[in-house]
């Protein structure tokens, strides 16, 4: 797992089918001092998060699977949390506020 942050939301008009009523997020992960890196990926949503929010992605196919409760789901990278804080070798990050 690793932290990222919401930079923005997926429309589809057409979606594979186990996607319907699921939100579709641009996220960008981040490093422990909340630097963004690497490029922006596609999340499912699991965890009801919103544009600019820290959240926790798990980049494992079976993410979605065991937070959604679909055995069939297929998805690689899923939002399973959002941050309020973290402590890292000692200090307190708040993510909101």
């Amino acid at each position: 797992m690793k932290l990222a942050r919401v930079t923005g939301t997926v429309v589809s008009t057409v979606k594979y089918d186990k996607y319907r009523g699921m939100k579709l997020l641009k996220v960008r992960h981040l490093d422990l001092e909340m630097n963004e890196t690497g490029e922006e990926l596609i999340a499912l949503d699991a965890a009801n998060a919103g544009m600019g929010d820290i959240v926790l992605v798990n980049n494992d196919g079976g993410a979605a699977q065991m937070v959604m409760g679909d055995k069939t789901l297929i998805a690689s990278v899923t939002v399973c949390g959002v941050i309020d804080s973290f402590t890292c070798q000692g200090k307190t990050t708040r993510c909101h506020g």
